[in-house]
């Protein structure tokens, strides 16, 4: 409308078409003004990626829960993991295990190949240390048992020697028969593959409450304090009249 006379005016061709030019390039930078941020992120993301694999090399795996292995590194995961499993031809030739180990089996095949007798593995299903012997199990047959006592503990911590209940080992099955177990004789008992017995947890326990804890093969047994039953089966732990 007009001030003056109050009529409607409408707008020339001209002004109309500067109208919509305008309204045309507002639209253009706001799209524009929207769309920078967008190509700097995907820029970001994608220069982090290669930067990320070319680092990475071989090792550009990423965990199930979405972190690679870059922020993971402080934790050594992959380089642990890396480190524990061999590769299959190393663990075809070593029979699962290292080249040292290895080695260790074998000489200990050779020295179990010197006895006329065959090796077995099996547990302690039970250990008397004050009569000095035991009762072993064999792996593959349940029923079949073996007497071992203290002078056929091969390889010890310890000098004396023990053996603690349900430990594996390993031993030659011989035929000698003890008229009073009614069991075979186990002799030359060891580790699994010629490692050394773990011992009783009592005689540890007796070596460790005596004082310092004794370096290998330097515990005095006849030094020590035995240790009979426990404490609450004591008479005067009881609570009896």
């Amino acid at each position: 409308k007009s001030a003056c006379s109050g009529l409607l005016v409408s707008p020339s061709p001209a002004a109309a078409m500067a109208f919509q030019v305008a309204a045309t390039r507002s639209d253009s930078r706001h799209k524009r003004a929207s769309l920078g941020p967008l190509v700097l992120f995907l820029a970001g993301s994608l220069t982090w990626v290669f930067f990320s694999n070319a680092g990475l090399g071989e090792h550009a795996t990423s965990f199930t829960g979405g972190l690679t292995d870059a922020t993971a590194a402080g934790r050594d995961v992959q380089v642990a993991r890396d480190a524990i499993r061999a590769p299959v031809e190393k663990r075809l030739k070593y029979e699962g295990t290292t080249k040292r180990l290895f080695l260790k089996r074998l000489k200990h095949r050779r020295w179990c190949a010197q006895f006329e007798y065959p090796r077995k593995f099996g547990f302690v299903l039970k250990w008397d240390d004050k009569a000095g012997e035991g009762i072993i199990v064999d792996q593959e047959n349940k029923s079949q048992k073996y007497l071992v006592i203290r002078e056929e503990i091969g390889r010890c911590y310890h000098n004396h020697k023990t053996l603690q209940r349900a430990e594996m080992v390993e031993f030659s099955v011989t035929n000698e028969f003890d008229e009073v177990a009614k069991l075979h004789m186990a002799k030359n008992v060891t580790g699994a593959h010629g490692g050394y017995v773990k011992g009783s947890q009592e005689y540890r326990d007796t070596m460790l409450y005596s004082g310092t804890f004794p370096k290998r093969w330097q515990d005095t047994p006849e030094e020590y304090e035995k240790k009979v039953g426990e404490w609450y089966l004591c008479k005067k732990w009881r609570n009896t009249r």
